[in-house]
């Protein structure tokens, strides 16, 4: 299940660092500089897909490495009690077209936590919502993409208030107080990985993305909520380099609250017209809005969950809407350290799948099985 770090903390990198990552191996000594740590993940999956525009995808089931990488951070603390590290995520598929996911270093002190490199910004890692408190591959937040024909439109088809990625900025977050925190992020550019800051501004990028912000964690006896209001902002720009597109405006709000055995959760997140053509945009046409909501049970090694996910971009005016609805189903089960086994099954509901003026839908159902090894 992927988890976000509501607090980046000062304990070890693992914790710090690879949030929702698998459980590192082991550590070992970096001669007088860092203590290492190494882990990694593999994710095998079998989909059996039953959909009604299945060209390309007739075989009606697919098998697939959903994830493998490998884990390596660093860390230590300084003699005036400040800690550092380093964090890398390395592509080990042999399908990957990038040496690394992710790659990003680290300075913690009491006055907050800053973070430089390749890595997901405030925005997306301080927001809460339904997936949060999921099982297995998290309903909406899993692989339906994988195997489900969303078309050509734009419909919003997963869980995701970020424009940025894994893209180079830097990032900063405050202690917690009283338990609140916030955070702040900057990408220059959203086509920059690990470079030098030389893409230019006129290939369709978004420029000087800013992400905000701000959550509450509070735990009364057996209950816990957190609450989460996240923005993010930056230019965009068309790739001649004209300021003629819509600019990234997202809103982002959700939560989650835990009871014993029991969690619930809920997002409601606004693209508003994120890249979208002035001429489009006077015409109606959005980046689209999605909300989800969703509950869970877990007991010891396994968890059953269940959660609503519906979206709807507007198209230009006399073409109908692109509208997606998925029911997910969820289950895992912990089979021995380091393996988990998790089920999924998908409903869905797509309307308008190519924002054509003659609607192309696609219903069905994708079924999953997914083995995850961690170590």
């Amino acid at each position: 299940m992927k988890m976000k770090n509501y607090w980046l903390g000062t304990s070890a990198l693992l914790a710090a660092a690879l949030v929702g990552t698998p459980t590192i191996a082991g550590q070992v000594g970096s001669k007088d500089t860092m203590s290492v740590i190494l882990g990694g993940e593999l994710r095998f999956q079998v989909g059996l897909v039953d959909q009604e525009v299945s060209a390309g995808q007739g075989r009606g089931y697919q098998i697939h490495v959903g994830e493998s990488e490998i884990f390596i951070g660093a860390e230590n603390t300084a003699d005036n009690g400040v800690e550092y590290g380093v964090s890398i995520e390395l592509n080990a598929g042999a399908g990957d077209g990038t040496a690394a996911d992710e790659a990003w270093v680290f300075v913690d002190t009491d006055w907050g936590r800053v973070e430089m490199g390749d890595q997901d910004d405030a925005t997306d890692r301080m927001y809460v919502e339904s997936d949060d408190i999921l099982v297995g591959r998290a309903g909406p937040d899993g692989d339906a993409g994988d195997f489900f024909n969303f078309g050509t439109g734009g419909g919003i088809s997963a869980t995701g208030n970020a424009v940025t990625g894994d893209n180079t900025k830097v990032i900063y977050f405050t202690p917690r107080y009283s338990g609140f925190q916030l955070g702040a992020s900057l990408t220059p550019d959203t086509g920059v990985v690990s470079a030098t800051l030389a893409d230019t501004d006129n290939d369709g990028d978004f420029e000087n993305v800013i992400g905000l912000g701000a959550n509450y964690e509070g735990t009364f006896d057996e209950l816990s909520i957190v609450l989460s209001l996240t923005g993010e902002f930056g230019d965009g720009e068309s790739a001649s380099g004209a300021s003629n597109v819509g600019d990234v405006e997202t809103i982002s709000v959700g939560g989650t609250l835990t009871y014993g055995a029991f969690g619930f959760g809920a997002g409601y997140v606004d693209l508003a017209e994120q890249g979208i053509a002035s001429a489009a945009a006077a015409l109606g046409t959005n980046a689209g809005s999605y909300y989800t909501v969703g509950g869970s049970y877990m007991s010891g090694a396994w968890g059953v969950s269940v959660n609503w996910f519906e979206s709807s971009k507007g198209n230009t005016a006399g073409i109908s809407d692109t509208d997606i609805q998925i029911i997910s189903l969820d289950a895992a089960y912990e089979v021995a350290p380091g393996w988990g086994l998790a089920a999924a099954l998908h409903v869905i509901e797509a309307d308008n799948i190519n924002a054509t003026a003659t609607p192309v839908n696609n219903d069905g159902t994708v079924f999953l099985i997914s083995n995850q090894f961690d170590f």
